[in-house]
Order: C-alpha cells, then structure tokens, then sequence
C-alpha cells in the first residue's frame, strides 16, 4: 500500500517533440463531446485520439505534452482476452519511462494502478458506484481537491494503493478515488470529464447492452446531477488542466 501522508518527489519533466500537442485514448468512439476534449479545444490545444479496442495502434507517447487514457467497460485485469488491454499495459510504461505527463480517467486509472504493482478488483462487497456521488480531500490533496466534490462515477473495480504514490482523492465506498506518483502522473477513479452532453450519449449506449443496469429513473437522476454540478465540476476541471497541462486556468 501507498503512503497517503508522504509527498513523492517530482521527477524532472523531458520536453516533448510538441508541447502543444496532447494524446487522448478513448475505449470507444463518437462521445468527443466531453469535458476534457471541449477545455483542450476552447484553449487551443491540438489533440490526436487513439481507440486501442477498436484495432488502432499506440503512437509514441514521446511525441506528446501529456496523455489522458479514459474510462471503458473492459477492465484491467482482461489481460488474457483482448490483446488491447496488454498492449495499453506497455504503452503505459513507456509513458512513464519517458516521463510523459499522464492522467488516468477510470479504466485508465486502473490500468496505471497495475502497471505500478496494484491490485485491481471488484469491490469486496460487490458495491458498484454508477451515478454522482462526493468526493472528497485528503490531507494530501492541496492544489487538487480543496473541498468536497460531487462527480460522476461508474465503475464496479477499484484499485489498490500503489507502493510510492499518494492518495489525493477519497470516499466512503471506493477510498482510493485519485492518486498521485508525481507532479505530472496521476490518476482519478471518478469521471469529471462526463458532462450532459457525453452522459446523453452513455445512457444511450447502455440503454441498448446493458438494460437490465439502470431503471429510467435512475437514469433520469443522474441527469439532474450532471446538470446539477455542472458548474461546480467544470471549474475543478478548469483548474485541474490548466495546471496540469501548465496552461492558465480559465473558463472553457
């Protein structure tokens, strides 16, 4: 396990071919209407995407200022079945061994925790967190998460702690919700990327393969939320990228 109290020391940051230039790594296509791709767009960072489940090879990550790796059904531990999932595995180290800034969104997050020793699995009382639920700081989490956050969750895996990380982010279900190996690599199990616009799109698609998951009042709430903390996620978010990516933060 991690050491929640202790801050890890930055590694020193290469600089990329393009430092404008940002990879995002989607496990399914056609929701690029989400948080994250709307903020680089708004302030005019060019981004290239990659759909590794979709048969797409991993680039060079060195080409790249950072990379985000998003959410998806599959999980980390599918290394046996989809060669995808071990490919990610790889590229993910060699983000780290060419000291790429990286950021884990869910699955990604997951997908980090492993590469670095964790355990990923389901939740020990088969909790699963789908709908907005809070989020909140550790003593750690300053220049994070400075107050309770209600985001969007929905994962039935959580992760271990990862030896030589720092928990950032917790909760009462799933307490590792972020954590940080340094200054540019870290990784959330929450979505703040998932605003109404991409929510619509998510519902849509588990409407049709997963129906059984979600009534559609359940459904109907979690729209409300989204609407709800809307304005409260897109400013973390805007903080967030802004420094993440070393860029001024301001409203996308």
């Amino acid at each position: 396990m991690g050491n929640d109290d202790r801050a890890n020391p930055a590694r020193p940051h290469m600089t990329p071919a393009n430092p404008s230039h940002y990879l995002f790594v989607k496990h399914s296509e056609g929701w690029n209407v989400d948080r994250c791709t709307l903020w680089m767009a708004a302030h005019g960072v060019s981004v290239d995407w990659c759909y590794p489940a979709s048969g797409q090879p991993f680039p060079d990550p060195s080409r790249y200022a950072g990379v985000i790796v998003f959410g998806g059904a599959g999980s980390a531990n599918d290394c046996g079945d989809f060669v995808w999932v071990r490919e990610e595995l790889a590229f993910i180290e060699r983000c780290l061994a060419s000291d790429v800034p990286y950021c884990g969104i869910c699955l990604g997050a997951q997908m980090l925790a492993r590469v670095l020793g964790a355990r990923v699995s389901p939740h020990p009382e088969g909790i699963a967190e789908i709908g907005f639920h809070e989020v909140l700081p550790t003593p750690a989490s300053a220049g994070f998460l400075d107050t309770p956050l209600t985001v969007m969750q929905w994962h039935t895996e959580g992760f271990e702690l990862p030896t030589g990380t720092t928990r950032i982010a917790t909760a009462d279900a799933f307490p590792n919700q972020a954590f940080r190996l340094d200054q540019h690599t870290l990784a959330v199990q929450f979505h703040p990327e998932v605003n109404p616009d991409s929510l619509k799109i998510w519902q849509a698609r588990n409407r049709v393969r997963r129906p059984e998951q979600l009534s559609d009042a359940e459904r109907s709430t979690m729209m409300r939320d989204a609407h709800r903390h809307a304005e409260a996620i897109d400013a973390w978010l805007d903080a967030f990228l802004g420094g993440w990516t070393r860029r001024d933060a301001r409203a996308a």
